[in-house]
């Protein structure tokens, strides 16, 4: 079985698990503090408001799959704040740009949010106009920050790939998050180590904009690394692995990773989540190594789920959305992702529920005592009525 310690191995990083595992001295350990750029007024708002998760925000349909169910999406926002997250960034695989639902998604979110939770957005195409066009979209909605997501030819070269971060970037003034990321169009062999374009990243980085990197699971901790090295005087660098963060954070600032399933490993009564990013962004490492030794169960368990789906060009959308609900979220099978191969989509099956339920108590997590029924329709559904059997299908769920 592959395991978060067999992957820092693949990772050619069985030099540091030594630190990982606690086996280091404090002296050994930690390294004096490096500041981070507060030369913009982006810069500056980054660094009070990018502290602990933030989560990825699945959004909910009726019965129909088509229409939103604005109740249950004003569940997960009241959720999101009780879970203690900076801000969310809504997943728009089922509401694209050009959909009615994708501007009543965001303004949805925004009017419950209020100033207790940021909202993110994102853009992810391959040409600039129409990035630019969505950039406009997003500052009308209210958007905080933007992840930088564009898709570049394979074959680019590093100058044409910083004209085309340029051109997005000096069109707006909200704030950037740049994504690390190892998918076609986001990673470039030829122009640095595991595809990571770092003389581009370290141009980009100058821009008063752009204010923090979010480094994609599939990234291996030698490039998180090298990411850090490149860009964490100027930009606050987040890990999508946390099991990364505590050695990181001995050499680096790390206080936040985030636009992830949260949820994953953390409930509204123990944000076992934000305590680990707390701890390392005070460089607590005694209290940091604690919660990291506590929060691994679960953790490990969120891994093993994503690992071969990411792979294979998807995500465990259900297994994703039963986390949300076992801490208390509106839970609510999704429909079919129109843009992920189907074989790439995992059925949710008794046996992953019920060890998704253990690997949360084995962290200490509470998961909800409710019946399953009431995740297949969601939790401000069944308060309505609506059980499993007025549905038309269950989509990758087996019961």
């Amino acid at each position: 079985m592959l395991t978060r310690r067999n992957a820092l191995q693949v990772a050619g990083a069985s030099v540091l698990t030594p630190l990982l595992a606690g086996q280091l001295s404090k002296s050994e350990a930690q390294t004096p503090s490096m500041s981070i750029d507060a030369s913009s007024p982006q810069k500056k708002k980054a660094q009070s408001q990018l502290k602990g998760l933030l989560n990825l925000f699945l959004p909910t349909f009726l019965e129909d799959g088509k229409t939103l169910d604005e109740e249950a999406i004003r569940l997960d926002v009241r959720q999101s704040i009780a879970q203690g997250f900076a801000g969310t960034m809504p997943l728009i695989n089922w509401t694209m740009p050009g959909d009615p639902n994708w501007e009543k998604l965001h303004r949805i979110i925004k009017d419950e949010a209020g100033d207790k939770l940021s909202l993110h957005g994102v853009i992810a195409g391959s040409d600039a106009e129409a990035d630019i066009q969505l950039i406009r979209k997003l500052e009308d909605v209210g958007a905080d920050m933007i992840l930088f997501a564009s898709r570049f030819d394979p074959k680019i070269s590093s100058d044409d790939l910083y004209e085309g971060y340029r051109q997005r970037l000096e069109s707006t003034d909200l704030s950037f998050i740049l994504y690390c990321a190892l998918n076609r169009g986001r990673h470039f062999p030829h122009l640095g180590p595991a595809g990571q374009p770092l003389d581009v990243f370290d141009r980009v980085a100058d821009h008063g904009n752009v204010v923090a990197a979010k480094v994609s699971q599939p990234v291996t901790l030698t490039s998180t690394y090298q990411i850090c090295q490149t860009v964490a005087d100027r930009l606050l660098v987040a890990p999508v692995n946390l099991d990364f963060v505590p050695m990181l954070a001995r050499e680096f600032p790390i206080q936040w990773s985030g636009q992830w399933n949260g949820e994953a490993v953390q409930t509204p009564e123990n944000q076992l989540g934000n305590k680990l990013l707390a701890a390392c962004a005070k460089k607590d490492f005694e209290k940091a190594d604690e919660v990291a030794t506590q929060i691994q169960p679960a953790l490990d368990h969120f891994y093993q789920v994503q690992v071969n789906s990411i792979r294979m060009g998807g995500h465990p959308w259900q297994h994703n959305r039963y986390y949300t609900w076992l801490g208390g979220g509106n839970g609510g099978l999704m429909p079919v992702d129109p843009h992920s191969p189907p074989d790439a989509i995992p059925v949710l099956t008794a046996e992953d529920r019920a060890a998704m339920r253990a690997a949360f108590k084995a962290s200490g997590l509470e998961p909800t005592d409710a019946p399953d029924d009431q995740f297949i329709v969601g939790r401000a559904a069944w308060a309505r009525g609506v059980r499993p059997s007025d549905l038309k299908d269950l989509p990758r769920y087996e019961v």
